[in-house]
Order: C-alpha cells, then structure tokens, then sequence
C-alpha cells in the first residue's frame, strides 16, 4: 500500500530534499500515517498539511501541484476509511494527524507555529471540520484558532453525505443536514483565515459551491476578517484541484505577510 503513494515524484521536486513516511499513531496501519516532504533550503518553512479526497471512501494520493513551491514543509496524511472503518474514523484521523505535525514538524525543517490546514473534496470536509470545531484539536493540546489558514478546495460544509450513511442518517443522501458534524455549525470570527474554492454551479457537485458560498457569506457577517471566496467558471469537481493553484498560492503569501 505504500508504494501507490511513495513512487509519486513530487512536483519541483529537485528543491525537496526527500518524503519520509511516519506513522503519526503508535501502530503499523499505512492509512494511519503520512509523508513528509522537506525542502533543501534551510527552515524553519511554513508548514501546509493536505488531506486527500475520495468520499471518505477512497485512498488515492492527489494534491495541488504549486503547493511544493520549495520553502513549505508539506505533509500528507492517509486516514482511515469507510466502509472498513466507518465514520468518524476519518476525524480523528484527520485531528492525530495535525497534532503530530504540530508536536513534531520542527524536527523536519518546519515552523509548529505556522500550519496550514486544507483538503480536496472529502479532504476538505476533514479541514473544514478539524479546523472550525475546536474540540478536535483541544485534546491534543491545541487551539484550532491558531492554525495559519483554511485550504478549503471543493469541500461539503454540512454533514458528509457519506458520514450520514455511516451513521444511519434518516432521509436521502442530498438532503442537507447542519448538526456537529457540519463544518457550518462551528462558525465564529475567530476562526482562521480561510479560503474556500469549487467549481461551477451545476459542474461541481450538487449544491457544493452554494454550501461554500453559504459558508463564507456567515463567516463574513460575523465578522471574519479574513474569508475568501471563489467558484471557479468551467470547472467541474475535479479540474477544481488544478484550477485552484494560483488562487492557494496568493492566499498564502496574503496571510504570511499578515502574520509578520
């Protein structure tokens, strides 16, 4: 199982001085452990942790190709997944694999202080909810309000379909649930930076930009001071991930500068 990640060569990858794998839990599970790729330049390096999609089904390696720019640490985590291990698996994979990033990334060149959280799809559910429910992170010893930024890339923000399945959810799948599992239900102004990205109306999933654009309106009427919003014109919820170099890229170096 390890191969159909390690063999994938990172993008840039002459300005990466290698991807170690490492369990960020005390077993041998490959779908509870993750790669860490360290660049060459000398650290400590902002530090962006991506979580896969797949509907919390799947387990298929993907990740915005501009993200390995050469002075990030970036981590990838593998996590649990339904039906072998049904929900809420995948959170609490998602929250242990953060809280040994941020208890142990400073040994690999990056900054504990400076962590970005973002996903693609069901990746994006993970962060959205690890990131906006603090109780997640609180066991770890960590306040989610200090994470850099959201990367949110064509996530669900209420209640993962899959999830609902699960966990018997009366009612059809599209049928839009807002309870503790919904990123939506944790919204506060103190949350992180955020950015939140998808594709078109009718080409990404049903009602997944209008959840995000739902979402980042909330966040902006309480107050947010730094929500950003974009549904990518032609794109379907796959092209979402190439599309949306440019827009993480900005982002990032918008909330560094504001961190100096």
């Amino acid at each position: 199982m390890f191969s159909t990640w390690t063999a994938k060569q990172v993008p840039n990858h002459e300005l990466y001085r290698e991807s170690r794998t490492i369990f960020y839990r005390n077993n041998d599970n490959p779908l509870q452990s993750l790669l860490v790729t360290t660049p060459k330049a000398a650290g400590p390096h902002p530090v962006i942790v991506w979580l896969h999609g797949g509907g919390l089904t799947g387990d298929g390696r993907e990740y915005p190709t501009e993200l390995f720019s050469g002075d990030r640490v970036i981590v990838e985590p593998r996590y649990r997944i339904s039906p072998e291990t049904p929900a809420p698996g995948a959170i609490e994979d998602a929250a242990a694999a953060l809280a040994w990033t941020k208890h142990n990334i400073a040994g690999y060149g990056g900054d504990p202080d400076t962590i970005f959280l973002g996903g693609m799809s069901a990746g994006s559910f993970l962060a959205a909810l690890v990131g906006c429910d603090g109780r997640y992170l609180a066991g770890y010893g960590i306040d989610n309000r200090r994470l850099a930024g959201l990367l949110l890339v064509s996530g669900q923000m209420t209640t993962h379909f899959r999830l609902k399945e699960d966990l018997g959810y009366p009612g059809e799948s599209a049928q839009p649930v807002i309870d503790d599992y919904a990123p939506m239900a944790h919204l506060s102004k103190e949350l992180p930076p955020m950015i939140l990205i998808t594709g078109e109306s009718g080409l990404d999933m049903p009602a997944r930009p209008e959840e995000n654009a739902f979402m980042a309106a909330s966040l902006r009427a309480l107050g947010h001071p730094m929500v950003e919003c974009y549904a990518l014109p032609g794109h379907g919820h796959g092209g979402v991930l190439e599309g949306c170099n440019h827009l993480l890229n900005s982002f990032i170096t918008r909330v560094l500068e504001r961190r100096k």
